[in-house]
């Protein structure tokens, strides 16, 4: 996927800090995930309106990479066990067993496979080449 954005890499690139750090939380909220973006890049970022593409694209990414979705880390405030409906729709389209799951389901079995991926590379490798 070409034309990726400097939102997009740093996204990612916040994502792979997450998982590779084992933070004290393994879930950030679309406010605090705009927020470490805005400081990083400058210029503010929507948590509404300015994660919903470049998520959909590292999304899209780790599929054809082979990976977990990352994206699942990223949830609603307040609710711990929840995650927008874009990821649940695009991750039906990427994992077609997920359409017999509840968005939960999917969303459990998803971040399971998130903390137990010991090999990010793939991910790395292809924002080094951007």
């Amino acid at each position: 996927m070409q034309g990726w954005k400097d939102v997009d890499i740093e996204l990612a690139k916040f994502l792979l800090e997450k998982v590779d750090g084992k933070a004290n939380s393994f879930t950030y909220t679309y406010k605090e995930t705009a927020e470490a973006l805005s400081e990083k890049l400058g210029r503010p970022i929507n948590p509404h309106f300015g994660l919903r593409y470049p998520l959909g694209r590292i999304m899209e990414r780790c599929f054809d990479l082979g990976l977990p979705l990352i994206t699942v880390l990223v949830r609603y405030s307040g609710k711990k066990e929840s995650v927008g409906e874009g990821f649940y729709s695009l991750a039906c389209e990427l994992q077609p067993e997920y359409k017999k799951l509840t968005p939960e389901e999917a969303l459990k079995k998803e971040r399971l496979r998130v903390r137990e991926c010991k090999d990010w590379s793939p991910l790395r490798d292809y924002l080094n080449k951007l």
